[in-house]
């Protein structure tokens, strides 16, 4: 074998076991402490997505009732007491920041909830971006839900009146026969 072959041999080898040792599994500790701080994560997240306690807070946001909002976030802390999560995780909901978290994702579960009732009654959805700007990554979905509805109340509407584009009386028609599906179900 010549010099440069078993160069490149060792290079290879090298490589291959630099490869190795970055792709074994973390210590027994180490995977440990992951765990518990992802169980702790999952924890924190099923307390502040519970459904009583974003119902609360839905309400509260609604009624502009900020002691309704603290004491919805005494209760979360509460339930994190008795679950005994980590001190870090209920200082996170018992803080400012928390409570935040806590309004963010009920406004954003109130945009999902009225654009909902708006998709299926026909209705606008501007002055709800206006209202709910936590939702904003929602818009353009949004936007495109209703697109897309608009497009087969037109092709009923076509079908309906025979001709393109249709009528208002068919359009009219199309709206109704939309609503109604909505309205059965």
């Amino acid at each position: 074998m010549t010099f440069r072959k078993g160069l490149i041999l060792v290079v290879v080898l090298l490589i291959a076991a630099v490869g190795f040792w970055f792709t074994q599994p973390q210590t027994p500790v180490e995977d440990e402490q992951q765990d518990a701080a992802l169980a702790s994560l999952s924890f924190r997240q099923q307390i502040l997505h519970a459904s009583d306690l974003m119902a609360g807070v839905k309400q509260a946001i609604q009624q502009q009732d900020a002691q309704a909002l603290q004491t919805w976030q005494q209760k979360a802390v509460e339930v994190a007491v008795a679950a005994e999560l980590s001190q870090q995780d209920i200082d996170f909901i018992a803080s400012q920041e928390g409570l935040e978290y806590l309004q963010f994702h009920a406004n954003r579960a109130l945009f999902n909830e009225e654009f909902e009732q708006r998709y299926h009654s026909l209705a606008g959805i501007e002055d709800l971006k206006a209202q709910y700007p936590q939702a904003q990554d929602l818009f353009a979905k949004a936007d495109e839900m209703i697109a897309q509805r608009d497009a087969i109340i037109n092709e009923i509407a076509i079908e309906l009146g025979g001709t393109n584009p249709p009528g208002e009386v068919a359009v009219k028609e199309a709206k109704r026969l939309w609503q109604q599906r909505f309205k059965s179900n």
